[in-house]
């Protein structure tokens, strides 16, 4: 059986984004896993009983090199100096792990993953480099929010800096473009998105040649494992209840959204309508619902469970998606997982987004609402939501069986020397 030395940062039982698409993109391939992790807590209880039922989780031999707040820096964790020791550590000791492997599979983010695949396909050129992102690095939008930028102390300002200048780095990102074996994107937007800014900023390969060892993996779900079924439990009242499940910051702006609600309420006087916000929400934002008496619409709640955030899903009577909203001449690269969550809870959706985001795309092939960032179009689709009662579902489920036979076929292919697509 052959050997896969995996730098993924976090890995289960801790419970994030990055640490699912790991394991979902390696527990079905005929491997067997070193993993290079930083312990990250707390874990998951829930989590850790699925693995022990997984017969799959013991194809990996879990390292933990360190632990994740160590080498962790941002705004407000500014021990910078500590950070990168810890950092180098890692990286170091991930390298040491390399005894022979067949693959080494790394994940982005974070960033430093990469840099210790650069460093093994360089000590080690035949080692299969299989490079892995689900969010790009090279001029990512939010390195560029100037509002939120803005919004810093002097001491948040320098600290952000840094953390730029040390861990978000876009050579580590041109170096797996130029340097993997095989790539594996969560989307077309995003393989689309650091394709276009590599070529601007580095261009020292050819796009054709990326695009040879790209491939898409889409986000999946385990169905063993699946805790995400519908019912029918939305309120009993006449209210309708449209709910939103995440943080409201940077780039995922809303302000047109609630100028929308504002015209809505006023044009169907007798329409009962709660907006549910779970998670971070801007002061701005609660200033201009103040401001347009739109208090008795909207309750914001913090950050709540996942258990609790699929049982408020299936009480609501829609769902929201807000997308990162840039220019729409550029691609859109992130992807909310809270799609699948939606698909599976089979909910009606309403998504504000742009055209060039796999959010849009997703939701256009379903015939699904999605709107453009503008209140008029967003009325408009209140409307058909809640008055004209347009289905807006999306179909956005693969089984991790589904999407593993993508990445096994790459493998098989990439062995043989053949392009992946």
């Amino acid at each position: 059986m052959k050997r896969c030395l995996v730098i993924p940062a976090t890995f289960f039982p801790y419970n994030d984004t990055n640490s699912q698409i790991v394991y979902k993109h390696l527990r079905l391939l005929d491997m067997q896993y070193d993993v290079c992790a930083l312990r990250n807590y707390p874990e998951e209880k829930q989590l850790e009983e699925r693995l022990s039922e997984d017969p799959n989780y013991k194809k990996f031999k879990v390292t933990w090199a360190d632990e994740y707040n160590n080498v962790w820096f941002n705004i407000r964790n500014v021990d910078l100096f500590k950070g990168l020791r810890h950092m180098k550590r890692y990286i170091e000791s991930a390298v040491q792990m390399y005894d022979g492997q067949d693959y080494v599979y790394t994940m982005t983010w974070p960033c430093y993953t990469t840099r210790a695949g650069v460093i093994l396909k360089k000590n080690r050129p035949a080692v299969r480099w299989i490079a892995a992102f689900s969010d790009p690095i090279n001029h990512n939008p939010y390195m560029f929010d100037k509002e939120t930028y803005r919004h810093y102390s002097l001491p948040e300002k320098i600290a952000f800096k840094l953390y730029l200048k040390y861990y978000v780095v876009a050579e580590d990102e041109a170096n797996a473009l130029e340097q993997a074996d095989l790539l594996v994107f969560i989307s077309e937007e995003l393989r689309e998105f650091m394709i276009e800014q590599y070529m601007k900023y580095f261009g020292s390969v050819t796009e054709e040649s990326i695009r040879k060892k790209s491939i898409i993996v889409p986000l999946n779900y385990i169905p063993e494992w699946n805790m995400i079924h519908p019912v029918q439990e939305t309120e009993t009242d006449d209210k309708f209840i449209l709910s939103h499940f995440g943080r409201i910051y940077g780039y995922r702006i809303i302000e047109e959204f609630i100028h929308a609600v504002e015209i809505f309420v006023r044009k169907y006087p007798g329409q009962k309508l709660l907006i549910e916000q779970y998670g971070e929400f801007r002061k701005s934002d609660r200033k201009l619902i103040r401001k347009l008496h739109l208090d008795p619409y909207f309750a914001i709640h913090g950050k709540i469970p996942y258990e609790e955030c699929i049982e408020k899903m299936n009480r609501s009577d829609g769902v929201l998606l807000f997308d990162t909203i840039l220019p729409d001449d550029q691609f859109q690269p992130f992807l909310p997982s809270k799609l699948m969550e939606y698909s599976l809870l089979e909910k009606n959706v309403l998504a504000v987004t742009t055209e060039k985001s796999p959010s849009w795309r997703i939701m256009k092939r379903d015939n699904a609402i999605a709107c453009h960032y503008d209140r008029e179009e967003i009325l408009q689709g209140l409307e058909d939501l809640i008055i004209h009662h347009k289905p807006s579902k999306v179909n956005y489920k693969t089984t991790n069986e589904q999407a593993s036979e993508i990445l096994k076929q790459a493998i098989i292919n990439m062995d043989a020397g053949e392009a992946y697509d």
